[in-house]
């Protein structure tokens, strides 16, 4: 027996507002090459005219000075430092630390309307079409999960002393937690911190740790305490 009921159409008041529809398509219509949500006529809740503002200033960055460099950087297994320059004077940048981070207020950069994390996985996508994961890692990665920390647990004058010079491009900041012996098993790192006096004594191994091997500050996790995750502190090591 059909029953014409279970597929009615619920009341207008039940009903979400239509999402805008896009205008005109976004690139060059390659089919999987750029994204449907701004293909014409498809709609989306989510994405606004700001955020195809946003992509095309992306795109147009990384085809000008990511693209035609990937090769040699890869073969010279190093980004050069005015890269990251770059990125910060097209105000690129600070987008990846997140939108309620309050990095485009710690610098002279002109954040995108209406701000929001769609904005920071615009970037990230646009990279991506470099095609070389070592590129996107090594541009963006380490300051996206690196300065966080930094961001949200620092003192004011270490924000204001280290987050500039990173968000700048200046500096390169890395995440360190993984050892050889605990990776994912993060309560068991045996890296351990002493304080004498002034300063801490780090003594222990960290491995894979992206940036790690040119980086200007390293946001550590190490044992200040007893076993497990209660004895384990964040230090700022430059």
């Amino acid at each position: 027996h059909f029953d014409s009921r279970r597929f009615a159409s619920p009341p207008d008041a039940c009903l979400h507002p239509r999402p805008a529809m896009a205008s005109t398509t976004f690139g060059n219509g390659v089919p999987y090459g750029d994204p449907n949500w701004y293909t014409a006529g498809y709609h989306s809740q989510y994405y606004k005219q700001t955020h195809v503002e946003w992509r095309a200033r992306c795109r147009a960055f990384v085809e000008e000075h990511i693209m035609p460099n990937v090769s040699e950087w890869e073969v010279n297994k190093a980004i050069p430092k005015d890269a990251y320059i770059k990125c910060y004077e097209a105000g690129l940048l600070p987008v990846v630390v997140g939108p309620k981070s309050g990095a485009f207020d710690l610098v002279p950069a002109q954040a995108p309307a209406e701000l929001d994390y769609f904005h920071e996985l615009i970037f990230v996508d646009e990279l991506a079409r470099c095609a070389s994961g070592g590129v996107l890692w090594g541009l963006i990665e380490g300051l996206q999960i690196g300065l966080p920390p930094v961001l949200n647990f620092g003192s004011e004058e270490m924000k204001k002393r280290v987050a500039p010079p990173c968000l700048m491009g200046q500096k390169v900041i890395s995440l360190n937690i993984t050892e050889p012996s605990s990776g994912s098993d993060v309560a068991s790192l045996k890296c351990m911190a002493k304080k004498e006096g002034d300063f801490y004594i780090v003594n222990g191994n960290k491995k894979w740790i992206t940036n790690g091997i040119f980086s200007d500050y390293f946001t550590t996790a190490v044992r200040t305490g007893k076993p497990g995750m209660g004895g384990i502190s964040m230090l700022l090591i430059e």
